[in-house]
């Protein structure tokens, strides 16, 4: 990123964009078109849904994220229930497609960060394609963590974003489109009701619609797009397989560690529990936000949920994310550390160490050294 910044046209430029999109397609194991909008997260998801969604159309939704997204565009989010926790039954889509005749898609979140739960998006994607909507997923805090198999799991778009798993700064939001999704929007009655997040113009950049010099139809950030490119390299020469065993091992070093220390995981059933991210329920009694502030002012270590933003009304929770370059032993084990002291000068007592042995003994079990260790 330090590098002198480069046009976002002509031969220098396609040959980032093209390794960049190229790369993409192999991570996520799709041979839909892949782009790349600059935006956050929030922009691929809002181009997916203003893309496809018409006013009075029905969106099945999961998260309030989808379905504000729907109200504003016009349609009508069917909302799958779902306890905060827990993951989606794909069962409960089923019984939703079916009550519901005339769903045009499906929009679910793949990793859900604020609760830590990863859905079981293969099995709801053969739900989703026996009955035929549309089906999309925000995969902002899986791609690049978490396997998506994008055209075996039936899934038309992918949102995704680079400051997760990817390990880049946020502003870039990595997004694939299916043949039957183009063929839903170019069928449209009104006009998709956008110009910047309207996948038909970045489909067909009116600049370049051969996308030979010109390939997107405005201006990227083209120092965000080599910060993906060299970010897609180093995952691809780690290798997919052990980029995701990583991901897998850390994560579940990380919930050994807090369940060594007496403290209870908000996802119960751990076959759904995130690989890129371990929510915590804090314990009654305790001062939450005086631990919060201990790790934030005193360690220099942010975890998420801060006192300020808490989503259950009734309980609170902390998360430790693992993902990307913290999905690693030296990371997991010393925000471990860190984590059972602030523990400690709260009150909530621990014996020293408990936390890191956990984890490092499901480290030492599954054969994740840390990095540049013989």
């Amino acid at each position: 990123m330090g590098h002198p910044i480069i046009a976002h046209y002509m031969d220098q430029w396609m040959a980032v964009y093209n390794e960049t999109i190229d790369m993409l397609k192999r991570v996520l194991q799709t041979k839909n078109d892949v782009f790349v909008i600059t935006g956050s997260g929030t922009a691929s998801l809002e181009a997916a849904v203003c893309s496809i969604v018409e006013p009075g159309d029905k969106v099945l939704v999961d998260h309030p994220i989808f379905g504000d997204l729907v109200k504003a565009h016009g349609g009508i989010p069917i909302e799958i229930p779902v306890k905060f926790g827990d993951h989606i039954d794909p069962s409960d889509v089923e019984r939703r497609l079916e009550q519901e005749k005339d769903v045009k898609a499906v929009a679910i979140i793949h990793n859900n960060t604020f609760s830590a739960v990863t859905n079981p998006i293969h099995e709801i994607g053969k739900v989703v394609y026996d009955f035929g909507p549309l089906f999309i997923i925000d995969a902002i805090s899986s791609l690049g963590g978490i396997e998506i198999k994008t055209d075996e799991w039936h899934v038309d778009i992918v949102c995704s974003a680079g400051q997760k798993a990817l390990a880049i700064p946020p502003g870039i939001a990595p997004t694939s489109v299916s043949a039957k999704a183009w063929e839903v929007m170019e069928k449209r009655k009104e006009p998709i009701h956008s110009k910047y997040l309207n996948l038909l113009e970045y489909k067909n950049p009116p600049i370049d619609r051969e996308r030979k010099w010109h390939p997107t139809p405005f201006t990227p950030s083209t120092v965000l797009f080599r910060a993906l490119w060299q970010s897609l390299k180093d995952l691809l020469q780690e290798g997919m397989e052990n980029v995701y065993r990583r991901h897998a091992i850390a994560a579940e070093a990380a919930r050994e560690g807090f369940k060594a220390m007496g403290l209870e995981l908000l996802v119960k059933d751990e076959r759904y529990a995130s690989n890129t991210v371990t929510a915590v329920l804090w314990p009654h009694g305790y001062d939450h936000a005086r631990f919060w502030r201990i790790l934030y002012d005193e360690f220099n270590i942010m975890i998420g949920n801060p006192p300020e933003h808490q989503p259950m009304p009734d309980r609170k929770i902390f998360r430790m994310a693992h993902m990307g370059n913290t999905a690693t032993p030296e990371c997991i084990l010393m925000g471990l550390s860190y984590i059972e002291r602030a523990l400690n000068m709260v009150n909530f007592n621990t014996k020293g160490g408990e936390g890191v042995a956990a984890a490092q003994r499901v480290f030492l079990h599954k054969g994740l050294k840390v990095r540049g260790s013989p």
